[in-house]
């Protein structure tokens, strides 16, 4: 006849057990955030390993909003002022939308932090669509230079969407 053997754990030893399973389930679901995020590498590059996703959001705004500042700044070599125009006032929006938006995330208002990301990405297309509009052959490098500026921040605008979509 078999014999039935028991096996028995310290307590202690149940205690660290059952901690490091919930930690590491409470993180499981956040250890690569921008794993489906639409640009990989520069999600990556922005949130530098957050795997919490409010640390990540806000990171990935303040970094949007600096690179928006300097995308303002580089807007006004234009030479034509009614694109230097159109932009200057498509990045202050933009700029009052991520300043809105770490106020939403701050009182956890996700629905208006996601319409205020999505706000500031439309601005971003606006200035491109600007620049296009009045591009002559004088500026069109200049223009070409705001484009790029403008789908690299449409690109930083969409990882923000993605990773407040991760938010609960």
């Amino acid at each position: 006849m078999a014999k039935k053997q028991s096996v028995s754990f310290s307590p202690v030893f149940l205690v660290v057990a059952t901690a490091v399973v919930v930690l590491f389930a409470g993180q499981a679901q956040g250890v690569d955030i921008c794993a489906q995020a639409e640009y990989v590498p520069l999600c990556r590059s922005v949130v530098k390993g957050a795997s919490d996703p409010t640390v990540a959001i806000k990171t990935a705004i303040q970094h949007l909003s600096f690179e928006t500042k300097r995308a303002k700044t580089a807007s006004s070599i234009l030479g034509n002022k009614q694109a230097i125009d159109a932009c200057t006032q498509n990045y202050d929006s933009a700029l009052d939308n991520l300043q809105k938006s770490l106020e939403y995330l701050q009182i956890k208002d996700l629905p208006s932090l996601r319409v205020m990301l999505s706000g500031a990405l439309s601005f971003y297309v606006s200035c491109t669509d600007a620049v296009a509009e009045v591009s002559t052959f004088g500026v069109v490098k200049m223009a070409k230079n705001v484009e790029k500026t403008d789908t690299a921040l449409q690109h930083l605008a969409g990882n923000c969407l993605h990773i407040a979509s991760l938010l609960k």
